[in-house]
């Protein structure tokens, strides 16, 4: 859930709440599975809680999962420059809310992106581990400079 709007006032039961909801789709589970399940899980707590109407739900926007080929550039520069720094790198495919998504679709080869280690991703307690800044910024200095054509 993304979001959750109700109600204007201290006292007052509003007559209106909208959730918001992003599901990340995959190659094998795709936009109208995202949606199937969302219908499911809406249809199971209008049958369980007393409401004075059904829930409606309006999908907002749809993206396809976005995977790069590993031979396709950049991720073959990217892949090559952290094997050559010593990082394993492991591939995956991304959800709809970053910026390969957008770029796919305008038929622009892009990652999705490659960082520092973390924890709590998208939490309150979202952090980075800033000691990998050093290691990520040569990786991605190798793979600028190879798909430049100059050695590093």
């Amino acid at each position: 859930m993304t979001s959750c709007h109700g109600g204007q006032g201290f006292s007052v039961v509003p007559d209106v709440c909208e959730l918001g909801v992003d599901i990340r789709t995959t190659p094998a589970f795709d936009s109208r599975a995202a949606e199937q399940l969302v219908r499911e899980a809406v249809a199971e707590l209008d049958a369980k809680v007393s409401v004075p109407r059904p829930a409606t739900i309006t999908p907002v926007a749809s993206w396809p999962p976005y995977r790069l080929g590993t031979d396709r550039q950049p991720a073959a520069a990217l892949l090559d420059a952290a094997a050559v720094e010593g990082l394993i790198v492991r591939p995956k495919t991304a959800g709809p809310s970053n910026i390969g998504n957008l770029l796919a679709g305008e038929g622009i080869p892009a990652t999705a992106g490659f960082g520092v280690r973390y924890e709590g991703l998208h939490g309150v307690d979202e952090r980075a581990c800033l000691e990998d800044l050093p290691a990520v910024h040569a990786v991605y200095r190798r793979a600028v400079l190879s798909l430049l054509g100059r050695s590093s």
